[in-house]
């Protein structure tokens, strides 16, 4: 069985959950394309070769879920609106939970970064479906809308999670846009 971060899940409503994660580790790189699916190919080949020994001890790691993805957004400098980023993507994977910042393997490849995350609260909206720009943006949106709702602020990008590996159909597929929020 593939292991994914645990959460306690402190608010539901419809598709929407709000989220409490405990710390954890990811492996990431940074790619520029021109989509968030050609970015999840490019960077998951990357992260594979690291997870299946392309690293200093040859180990092979397990395979975890979600495949997370981030686009970096630059501010507009005269209005407080988010435009559109440069083509540069954050793909990443969670490390397995028995897994430290000084017991995982070193990658031989240095685009492969680690990031210690803290505990954190996320709200997360859930969609089937492939990493499609149309299907994102409408993610976003919602979720946008229900924190404004709720009167919560995030903080940061957005990340898009994909939980199934490519050869499941679309419409079987769980994918979620998250956000972390101030608390």
């Amino acid at each position: 069985m593939t292991e994914t971060p645990d959460y306690s899940v402190i608010r539901k409503e419809n598709d929407i959950e709000l989220r409490l994660y405990p710390a954890y580790i990811k492996a990431e790189v940074t790619v520029n394309e021109t989509s968030y699916r050609k970015a999840v190919f490019k960077g998951f080949n990357t992260l594979a070769d690291y997870i299946f020994g392309n690293n200093i001890k040859t180990e092979k790691i397990a395979m975890t879920t979600p495949v997370q993805v981030s686009q970096s957004q630059k501010i507009a400098m005269t209005k407080p609106v988010t435009v559109s980023g440069d083509g540069n993507y954050t793909v990443a994977f969670i490390m397995p939970s028995e897994f430290t910042l000084d017991t995982l393997p070193k990658p031989k490849n240095s685009a492969v970064q680690f990031t210690s995350v803290p505990p954190l609260t996320m709200a997360a909206i859930r969609y089937s479906g492939y990493f499609q720009g149309a299907k994102i943006s409408k993610a976003k949106q919602r979720l946008h809308l229900w924190l404004e709702k709720e009167g919560l602020e995030s903080e940061g990008d957005y990340i898009v999670a994909g939980y199934n590996p490519p050869w499941v159909p679309g419409f079987l597929t769980r994918n979620e846009v998250m956000i972390m929020i101030k608390i």
